[in-house]
């Protein structure tokens, strides 16, 4: 399958696994489900601030270094590019969130239950995915730096574009599928 095709398919929601309904869920347990969201809200902030500067790129703003510069210096570029695969591999180094999502709270939830095996799976999948369009992102902006012009910030736009559009989804997933587990559960993020 290639990458495109793979992408959509993981963006699918109708092929998307759904986490079991949890019983009584409490108003508290609900909320300490929601603190995955203010952790994605930071990287969002992130992913906002590169759409910015490539924004003024595109209207002759600023030069591609500056983008350039703007996407290496994300944490979660960095994270990716150094340490691989967000979720589901070994890492000598991982940030917090990382170390939380791979060695506690996806090793937690996954002994909750099937329901929440399948779903897991699928979001190791989903962060295999957002790991090379980061790649991707990256090279695009350097090809932009080192051969300026409207094809190579073309590409670099529609590297970013994609990413941001996997980055939303999975995040607006993981947190659906996991709000109530993760409170429920009491897995510490």
């Amino acid at each position: 399958m290639t990458g495109e095709r793979r992408t959509i398919t993981l963006l699918d929601d109708a092929t998307r696994p759904k986490a079991p309904k949890i019983e009584g869920v409490t108003p508290l347990q609900r909320r300490l489900g929601q603190r995955l969201a203010m952790i994605h809200e930071y990287h969002l902030d992130q992913v906002d601030e590169v759409r910015s500067v490539m924004e003024e790129v595109e209207a002759g703003a600023e030069s591609a270094q500056t983008l350039l510069d703007a996407i290496s210096s994300m944490e979660m570029t960095d994270n990716f590019r150094l340490f691989g695969n967000l979720c589901g591999r070994e890492c000598r180094m991982l940030t917090l969130h990382h170390t939380i999502e791979d060695h506690t709270m996806f090793p937690a939830l996954y002994q909750a239950g099937a329901g929440l095996r399948s779903v897991i799976d699928r979001l190791r999948q989903e962060h295999s995915i957002i790991h090379q369009l980061l790649a991707s992102l990256e090279g695009a902006a350097r090809s932009a730096v080192a051969q300026p012009g409207g094809e190579t910030f073309a590409e670099l736009k529609k590297a970013f574009v994609a990413l941001e559009r996997v980055v939303r989804s999975h995040f607006g997933y993981e947190q659906e599928e996991l709000e109530e587990a993760l409170g429920y559960y009491a897995i510490p993020l």
